[in-house]
């Protein structure tokens, strides 16, 4: 077994075109890690973030969010394992990445809400998962061919409003499931890509999003992280196709342990189905496989 088990995996953050318009940095986090924990099942643990727009440190908030749930993860695994945690043990990394957050807000002088940002984390063995989320963003996991939400995107009583990790009511806003079987496929992915990747009406993902790219990392030859898919994946998030329906920072984690099937060949960009017939001509598709013409909107 390789170093990251079965999983094959790639995750990136870019700023939106707002973003670029003003010169200001992402103010999206991601990070991904593969545990090998004494005692314990081999596990991935994923981590996004989505800064506060109106915090100053937005982006610094939002890496250290993500550092810290991982870090807290390894420490939590090596003493409980997976399958024994419940929703005390998701409110105590919630827990963590706030004293976290808020230490550093104290070293710098500022109130924590300047490191406010979103948290959706999953941490994954053979046959259990854990999901947790606070504010906007989806966890989405699918079989090879249905995919889901865990949790629907948190909103506030306002349009564009959501709830963050500082928040004073982060414990109790805290989403939190468990599943005693295998996950095949999981995406992690903030708010700039809501509109592409999930179904409002239908409260559901929006499969032709995820079926391509899901095709493509299946057919990495070796698990890991490949390089020339993450490469692939930072321009599929910045595709023009992609800035057209969204202005926001967009972030997405991928990961499959299913493999490539011979009767199944990855699909290429601009198919029947991925295509919507009202929406606008894709761009050539990378010569790294992702296509960057495969963000259709949901509808």
């Amino acid at each position: 077994m390789s170093a990251a088990g079965d999983w094959r995996y790639v995750y990136a953050s870019v700023p939106g075109v707002a973003h670029r318009a003003s010169g200001a940095e992402c103010q999206d986090a991601c990070a991904v890690q593969w545990l090998a924990v004494p005692d314990a099942p081999p596990t991935l643990v994923l981590a996004a973030a989505d800064g506060a727009g109106s915090a100053a440190e937005a982006r610094i908030g939002a890496e250290l969010a993500c550092q810290t749930l991982l870090a807290e993860c390894a420490t939590g695994l090596a003493q409980t394992p997976i399958v024994a945690w419940t929703r005390a043990d998701a409110e105590t990394l919630s827990a963590r990445v706030q004293a976290a957050l808020s230490q550093r807000a104290a070293e710098v002088g500022l109130p924590a809400r300047e490191f406010a940002c979103t948290l959706l984390g999953a941490v994954l063995t053979d046959d259990h998962a854990l999901f947790l989320q606070i504010g906007d963003g989806a966890i989405v996991i699918g079989t090879g061919d249905d995919y889901r939400p865990v949790f629907w995107p948190q909103v506030g009583e306002y349009a564009n409003e959501t709830y963050f990790i500082t928040d004073a009511s982060a414990a109790a806003r805290l989403e939190f499931a468990t599943l005693a079987e295998p996950v095949a496929e999981i995406a992690l992915l903030t708010d700039g890509l809501q509109p592409l990747a999930l179904h409002y009406q239908t409260r559901q993902a929006h499969a032709p999003f995820f079926r391509p790219l899901f095709q493509h990392l299946r057919a990495a030859p070796e698990p890991g992280c490949p390089a020339d898919l993450q490469t692939a994946l930072e321009r599929f998030l910045d595709a023009p196709t992609l800035n057209q329906r969204t202005h926001d920072d967009k972030t997405l984690i991928l990961a499959t342990r299913l493999p490539l099937t011979t009767a199944e060949p990855a699909e290429p960009a601009g198919t029947a189905e991925s295509a919507p017939s009202d929406a606008p001509a894709g761009p050539t598709p990378l010569p790294s496989a992702i296509p960057e013409d495969c963000g259709d909107a949901a509808v």
